[in-house]
């Protein structure tokens, strides 16, 4: 039989994660944390919905997180608190903040339950399609376990060392990402400004250096007038390039003044209300700001 799974957060991300776990033959359980149409869908493969967080725990061997950030992992973990026992294994996909993590993890080691943190690079299609990258933050005895239960969504899973080393592996990940994101949003603003066809401009970068990911799933769709390719809320990128900054300033290198130039192009973004609208809208010549 394989593990049974306590899943929360079946989002953009999670519900994809958790139909995988379903192909690979693992008994599912759900609870929404904020979202009710992955549930629905969930359900309808063949996972159980859990009556309430601790329920969940209880009738699950391993619980995956996949929350909005920090301090939801830590109202999540409040939740299932009174179904954990002795044996448990948590692994959190959220990108979140790696002093959190070590804190939390520390406290529930005490319990008996084993935290461990494991991100995720890739979208909601890679989700889908089980494709994704797992960064993973454990004690080297706990990284077979681990595997087992990532390899189910990733066809790439990566040890970056002990508890919190996943996530800030995802964040330096997301700097780079979300930092190009913003250098594409400038460059083409500064295309248009000079008469620079993006098409033309689209395929010499293709042919060269600035070739990216980024690059192909922002300004590829946008060439065609549809700048959501990105599907990564303004929000999240806010988020993400915050915990970033605060990596960077707890280190011997010190502050990282370019993680907060970056970070501030989405926190003006964000407090222009446009948190919910994805990245990629950035490069849209109407995007406020």
């Amino acid at each position: 039989m394989k593990a049974a799974i306590g899943f929360v957060g079946a989002g953009w991300m999670g519900t994809g994660m958790a139909m995988r776990l379903l192909a690979a033959g693992h008994p599912v359980s759900v609870h929404a944390h904020r979202h009710r149409s992955g549930v629905d869908r969930l359900c309808a493969r063949g996972a159980a919905e859990a009556s309430n967080l601790a329920a969940l725990a209880r009738g699950a061997e391993v619980i995956v997180l996949s929350v909005s950030d920090a301090e939801a992992v830590r109202a999540v973990l409040d939740g299932v608190g009174p179904g954990l026992r002795p044996g448990h294994l948590v692994i959190d996909t959220t990108t979140s903040d790696p002093r959190v993590t070590r804190a939390l993890a520390e406290s529930l080691s005490a319990r008996g339950v084993r935290l461990v943190d494991a991100p995720v690079t890739g979208g909601p299609a890679q989700a889908e399609a089980g494709v994704l990258g797992s960064l993973v933050g454990c004690a080297a005895s706990d990284f077979d376990a681990v595997q087992r239960i990532a390899s189910c969504y990733s066809t790439v899973v990566q040890r970056m060392g002990g508890v919190g080393s996943g996530h800030a592996a995802k964040l330096l990940n997301n700097f780079v990402t979300q930092g190009t994101v913003v250098l594409l949003a400038e460059a083409y603003a500064r295309a248009r400004d000079n008469g620079i066809d993006w098409q033309a401009l689209y395929a010499v970068m293709g042919a060269g250096a600035a070739r990216s990911g980024t690059l192909e799933k922002v300004v590829g769709p946008a060439l065609g007038g549809d700048y959501d390719g990105s599907k990564f809320t303004i929000r999240n990128a806010a988020k993400d390039l915050g915990y970033y900054c605060a990596l960077a300033a707890g280190s011997d290198r010190g502050p990282s003044t370019l993680g907060e130039v970056i970070r501030q192009r989405f926190a003006d973004a964000q407090a222009s209300g446009a948190g919910n609208r994805f990245v990629s809208r950035l490069l849209d010549p109407d995007f406020p700001g």
